[in-house]
């Protein structure tokens, strides 16, 4: 099929009931990696399991997305775009069910091992078929609409999970998603077709091989920075031996695609500087982002005294700033593209930096204003970003390029959200030892706050030592407090430089191409 045949075909359905069909799935999906969090310790017991065996349920659930994000394109080629995205929602539905009545921890654990498979392809999928719906002059909308889905779900999951966790049970935050997987189903069915070319492709051979070693490098890698910090992460043979096979797998891996005929994935897409790039921008947002999204509440919980359920609330104007975001991507068209992203960055930045002001005596409205900001940020990064990528790749590139991407985005995901726990630990031992230093008693200040304090105890009728002992406990307790508030800012000041360091990808990335390759 030519590539002008290709540039002329349009669907025939309605591409408001496309985009409905499409983004009911991405919703679904993004919305299941962050709504069962909150329930982790409620399911934990329910199950009589540890708080660290429950984790497997949301470490299990990121590596099957992971783990079949590359095959999506193989899939598509094999069983026709539709009926695999129709299969999918069909898996996703079925394992929320399972998940929701599962009778014991095992069950649970295989329920989502199929949830995450049968979700991980929904995002390309959707990513695909939206690029290729839309007319070419409105592909910046149809990314508008995709993005904005993709960072308002995951700020949902945790305040809905909480609701329906608190007031219901935790099975609802599995049985939630099921009314839409069975709406994107009818629609899909309905209203979505695949192109002519995809209808003419021949499935090749699969790349067993090449899948076998992404499985090991996902699955030891997702591990890895699971459970990294609280087995101390490169101190601990465990960490070390989980670290060392995954990057021996993912060398293979690269070596393997690159000289395998029909190689699972097709690598060779990251020779289109555009596509690397842009990648590389929209991973370090999105890292950061997760990064963000999972420091909040820990904070929030640990400092300030939030339930799970108000922590998630105080998150929650991230949406908002997104639909701004959005809204600014479309009045700001005029700034070109590359205009809104090193923008977009610079605000996101800003956001990171306006939390590096945390204390003890915040109200909520100080937690609102900088999760706007950086809603506002993400959105006006990712939303340029990808439109300028996926205007130089070609359309029967659509879903190996956007399968990638995902796929590179959830590693960034992984990393962004695990460099929380160092970061905070990290810093509170720096902020420890700094602050110790000048509690001794050559510190006049320190010394009128012991005097005081004893004084204080002694008149509840405490003895002179006793007093002393007291007095300095509760030093001691506001040092670990003070201690962990500063390692928090530092770790927001961490993310608003490190997102600074892409800023001069913006300078390379080409122009808009307004005529598709």
């Amino acid at each position: 099929m030519s590539e002008a045949q290709q540039q002329e075909w349009r669907p025939k359905s309605s591409l408001l009931m496309i985009t409905i069909a499409v983004m009911l799935a991405t919703f679904v999906e993004v919305l299941n990696s962050s709504i069962a969090n909150v329930a982790l310790k409620t399911i934990a017991g329910s199950f009589s399991i540890s708080d660290d065996e429950s984790l497997w349920i949301v470490t299990l659930f990121l590596i099957a997305s992971s783990v079949l994000l590359p095959a999506t394109d193989w899939c598509c080629a094999t069983f026709g775009r539709k009926k695999f995205l129709i299969f999918c929602l069909s898996i996703f539905a079925i394992s929320a069910v399972v998940c929701g009545l599962a009778p014991n921890f095992e069950i649970m654990l295989l329920g989502r091992i199929c949830q995450g498979l049968g979700g991980g392809c929904l995002l390309p999928l959707s990513q695909a078929i939206l690029l290729e719906s839309y007319p070419r002059e409105r592909q910046g909308e149809a990314m508008a609409i995709f993005s904005t889905g993709v960072t308002i779900a995951p700020i949902i999951g945790p305040v809905l999970g909480g609701w329906l966790t608190t007031n219901y049970s935790w099975n609802y935050v599995f049985f939630v998603s099921i009314p839409f997987c069975l709406a994107s189903i009818i629609m899909s069915a309905k209203f979505i077709e695949d192109p002519p070319y995809m209808q003419s492709r021949q499935a090749v051979k699969f790349d067993s091989f090449g899948f076998i070693l992404l499985i090991v490098w996902i699955s030891c890698f997702q591990v890895m920075v699971d459970n990294g910090q609280k087995n101390g992460w490169f101190d601990s043979d465990y960490i070390c031996r989980l670290g060392f096979i995954s990057l021996i797998a993912f060398v293979l891996f690269v070596w393997w695609e690159l000289k395998c005929k029909n190689p699972l994935v097709d690598l060779k897409i990251f020779k289109n500087w555009n596509y690397t790039f842009g990648t590389t921008i929209i991973t370090m947002v999105f890292g950061i982002a997760y990064g963000s999204i999972a420091i909040l509440p820990q904070f929030l919980q640990a400092m300030l005294g939030y339930t799970s359920f108000l922590s998630g609330i105080a998150a929650a104007p991230m949406g908002f700033g997104t639909c701004l975001g959005t809204v600014w991507s479309v009045i700001s068209e005029k700034l070109g593209l590359r205009a809104q992203i090193f923008i977009g960055i610079v605000i996101f930045s800003i956001g990171c930096y306006m939390f590096s002001n945390l204390n003890l005596a915040i109200s909520m409205g100080n937690v609102v204003l900088p999760n706007i900001v950086l809603g506002i940020g993400m959105t006006s990064v990712i939303i340029p970003t990808t439109t300028i990528i996926f205007s130089y790749v070609a359309k029967n590139e659509m879903t190996n390029a956007s399968a990638l991407q995902n796929l590179v985005k959830n590693v960034g995901c992984a990393i962004g959200t695990s460099s929380v726990g160092v970061l905070v630990s990290r810093y509170s031992q720096v902020h420890q030892s700094h602050l110790v230093d000048k509690l001794t008693m050559t510190n006049p200040v320190f010394a009128e706050k012991i005097h005081v304090l004893s004084s204080n105890f002694m008149q509840m009728g405490h003895d002179f030592i006793t007093a002393q002992q007291m007095a300095l406990g509760n030093i001691y307790h506001q040092l670990i407090k003070q201690s962990m508030i500063c390692a928090y800012m530092s770790a927001y000041k961490v993310y608003a430089f490190a997102v600074l360091f892409v800023l001069p990808l913006t300078f390379i990335l080409k122009k808009y191409n307004m005529k598709q390759k």
